[in-house]
Protein backbone atom coordinates (compact mmCIF):
# COMPACT_ATOMS: atom_id res chain seq x y z
CA UNK A 1 0.00 0.00 0.00
CA UNK A 2 2.38 2.30 -1.08
CA UNK A 3 0.19 4.82 -2.35
CA UNK A 4 -2.40 5.39 0.73
CA UNK A 5 -3.47 8.64 1.43
CA UNK A 6 -5.95 8.19 4.32
CA UNK A 7 -5.67 5.39 7.24
CA UNK A 8 -8.22 4.93 9.37
CA UNK A 9 -7.48 2.51 12.42
CA UNK A 10 -9.62 3.78 15.40
CA UNK A 11 -10.45 1.67 18.11
CA UNK A 12 -8.62 -0.87 17.80
CA UNK A 13 -6.58 -0.80 21.27
CA UNK A 14 -2.79 0.10 19.52
CA UNK A 15 -0.54 1.39 21.89
CA UNK A 16 1.92 2.64 19.51
CA UNK A 17 2.70 3.54 16.17
CA UNK A 18 5.10 2.12 13.95
CA UNK A 19 5.68 0.52 10.86
CA UNK A 20 3.78 3.65 8.29
CA UNK A 21 7.16 3.51 6.09
CA UNK A 22 6.29 3.12 2.87
CA UNK A 23 3.29 5.50 3.53
CA UNK A 24 5.65 8.66 5.10
CA UNK A 25 5.13 9.94 1.22
CA UNK A 26 1.73 9.69 0.37
CA UNK A 27 -0.27 9.48 3.87
CA UNK A 28 -2.27 12.90 4.34
CA UNK A 29 -4.64 12.14 7.15
CA UNK A 30 -4.34 9.94 9.70
CA UNK A 31 -7.20 8.14 12.29
CA UNK A 32 -5.93 7.29 15.58
CA UNK A 33 -8.71 7.66 18.12
CA UNK A 34 -10.01 5.48 20.66
CA UNK A 35 -6.51 3.60 21.40
CA UNK A 36 -4.19 2.97 23.96
CA UNK A 37 -1.61 5.18 22.68
CA UNK A 38 0.87 7.03 24.83
CA UNK A 39 3.50 9.29 24.24
CA UNK A 40 6.03 6.34 23.92
CA UNK A 41 4.13 4.74 21.45
CA UNK A 42 4.52 8.16 19.34
CA UNK A 43 7.97 7.92 19.53
CA UNK A 44 8.35 6.65 15.99
CA UNK A 45 5.93 9.00 14.71
CA UNK A 46 8.00 12.05 16.40
CA UNK A 47 11.36 10.35 14.86
CA UNK A 48 9.70 10.07 10.81
CA UNK A 49 8.86 13.31 8.09
CA UNK A 50 5.54 12.61 6.96
CA UNK A 51 5.02 15.84 4.61
CA UNK A 52 2.12 15.24 2.86
CA UNK A 53 -0.09 14.44 6.33
CA UNK A 54 -2.56 17.25 6.87
CA UNK A 55 -4.71 15.34 9.72
CA UNK A 56 -3.78 13.49 12.49
CA UNK A 57 -6.52 12.45 15.41
CA UNK A 58 -5.49 10.71 18.25
CA UNK A 59 -8.08 12.05 20.41
CA UNK A 60 -9.00 9.70 23.50
CA UNK A 61 -5.58 8.08 23.71
CA UNK A 62 -3.21 8.68 26.69
CA UNK A 63 -0.91 11.91 25.33
CA UNK A 64 0.31 13.93 28.14
CA UNK A 65 2.75 15.74 25.52
CA UNK A 66 2.60 17.33 21.83
CA UNK A 67 6.08 17.37 21.16
CA UNK A 68 5.80 14.33 19.16
CA UNK A 69 3.86 16.34 16.51
CA UNK A 70 5.21 19.65 16.77
CA UNK A 71 7.97 18.41 13.50
CA UNK A 72 5.27 17.63 10.71
CA UNK A 73 5.01 21.16 9.09
CA UNK A 74 2.07 20.35 6.59
CA UNK A 75 0.06 19.35 9.37
CA UNK A 76 -3.79 21.48 9.16
CA UNK A 77 -5.68 19.71 11.70
CA UNK A 78 -4.41 17.99 15.08
CA UNK A 79 -6.91 16.30 16.77
CA UNK A 80 -5.94 15.63 20.09
CA UNK A 81 -9.32 15.32 22.55
CA UNK A 82 -9.90 14.00 25.52
CA UNK A 83 -6.29 12.45 26.32
CA UNK A 84 -4.29 13.88 29.58
CA UNK A 85 -2.68 17.07 28.43
CA UNK A 86 -2.84 18.87 31.59
CA UNK A 87 -0.32 22.16 31.72
CA UNK A 88 0.77 24.54 29.26
CA UNK A 89 4.21 23.00 29.24
CA UNK A 90 3.00 20.59 27.47
CA UNK A 91 2.02 22.85 24.53
CA UNK A 92 5.23 24.66 24.28
CA UNK A 93 6.61 22.30 21.48
CA UNK A 94 4.03 23.43 19.38
CA UNK A 95 4.60 27.45 20.06
CA UNK A 96 8.64 26.50 19.58
CA UNK A 97 8.29 25.16 16.18
CA UNK A 98 8.92 27.74 13.52
CA UNK A 99 8.07 26.41 10.63
CA UNK A 100 4.32 24.52 11.86
CA UNK A 101 1.25 25.82 10.22
CA UNK A 102 -1.46 24.09 12.04
CA UNK A 103 -5.10 25.91 11.45
CA UNK A 104 -7.45 23.54 13.92
CA UNK A 105 -6.55 21.91 16.98
CA UNK A 106 -8.90 20.29 19.50
CA UNK A 107 -7.93 19.77 22.76
CA UNK A 108 -11.47 19.92 24.40
CA UNK A 109 -11.28 17.28 27.31
CA UNK A 110 -8.03 17.64 28.28
CA UNK A 111 -7.41 19.38 31.92
CA UNK A 112 -5.68 22.03 30.03
CA UNK A 113 -8.77 23.23 28.50
CA UNK A 114 -10.14 24.17 31.67
CA UNK A 115 -7.11 26.18 32.11
CA UNK A 116 -7.66 30.21 32.54
CA UNK A 117 -7.54 31.57 29.39
CA UNK A 118 -6.62 28.78 27.60
CA UNK A 119 -8.13 29.72 24.50
CA UNK A 120 -6.78 32.97 24.06
CA UNK A 121 -3.07 31.97 25.15
CA UNK A 122 -3.37 28.96 22.86
CA UNK A 123 -4.06 31.43 19.36
CA UNK A 124 -1.29 33.75 20.90
CA UNK A 125 1.14 30.41 21.22
CA UNK A 126 -0.12 29.10 17.80
CA UNK A 127 -0.68 32.08 15.63
CA UNK A 128 -1.62 30.08 12.57
CA UNK A 129 -4.93 28.58 14.33
CA UNK A 130 -8.14 29.55 13.16
CA UNK A 131 -10.26 27.23 15.25
CA UNK A 132 -9.48 26.11 18.45
CA UNK A 133 -11.87 23.16 19.54
CA UNK A 134 -15.38 23.87 17.90
CA UNK A 135 -14.57 27.48 17.74
CA UNK A 136 -13.34 29.69 15.13
CA UNK A 137 -11.10 32.54 15.67
CA UNK A 138 -9.30 34.73 14.68
CA UNK A 139 -11.38 37.01 12.26
CA UNK A 140 -9.55 39.59 10.23
CA UNK A 141 -6.47 38.71 12.63
CA UNK A 142 -5.98 35.65 11.57
CA UNK A 143 -5.43 36.99 7.51
CA UNK A 144 -2.60 39.17 8.31
CA UNK A 145 -3.56 41.75 9.42
CA UNK A 146 -2.09 43.61 12.52
CA UNK A 147 -4.12 44.80 16.00
CA UNK A 148 -3.69 48.32 14.80
CA UNK A 149 -5.57 47.93 11.30
CA UNK A 150 -8.42 45.56 12.67
CA UNK A 151 -8.53 48.09 15.53
CA UNK A 152 -9.67 50.64 12.68
CA UNK A 153 -12.32 48.64 11.00
CA UNK A 154 -11.04 48.35 7.50
CA UNK A 155 -14.24 49.11 5.16
CA UNK A 156 -15.93 45.78 4.53
CA UNK A 157 -14.75 45.21 0.46
CA UNK A 158 -11.11 45.56 1.80
CA UNK A 159 -11.99 42.73 4.55
CA UNK A 160 -13.42 41.01 1.71
CA UNK A 161 -10.59 41.56 -0.86
CA UNK A 162 -8.51 40.06 2.13
CA UNK A 163 -10.04 37.02 2.36
CA UNK A 164 -10.73 36.30 -1.24
CA UNK A 165 -6.86 36.74 -1.53
CA UNK A 166 -6.05 34.02 1.57
CA UNK A 167 -8.63 31.73 -0.13
CA UNK A 168 -6.77 32.16 -3.88
CA UNK A 169 -3.77 31.56 -2.20
CA UNK A 170 -4.63 28.63 -0.38
CA UNK A 171 -6.45 27.60 -3.31
CA UNK A 172 -3.35 27.50 -5.10
CA UNK A 173 -1.20 25.77 -3.01
CA UNK A 174 -3.71 22.74 -2.50
CA UNK A 175 -3.97 22.84 -6.78
CA UNK A 176 0.16 22.80 -6.64
CA UNK A 177 0.76 19.96 -4.29
CA UNK A 178 -2.08 17.86 -5.96
CA UNK A 179 -0.19 18.25 -9.09
CA UNK A 180 2.98 17.12 -7.39
CA UNK A 181 1.18 13.83 -6.09
CA UNK A 182 -0.31 13.37 -9.56
CA UNK A 183 3.16 13.63 -10.85
CA UNK A 184 4.92 11.16 -8.37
Amino acid sequence: MTKLRRLDIQSNRLTKIENLTTQQETLEELFLAHNGIDDEGCTWLAQTSFPNLNVLDLSKNRLTSTAQFSHLEGLEELWLSSNQIETFDAIIPLKEAPNLRIETIYLEYNPIASEFEYRKRLAEWVPSLTQIDATLIGGLGAQGLSHHQVATALPIQEQMRRLQEAAIQRAKQETEAATRQQQS
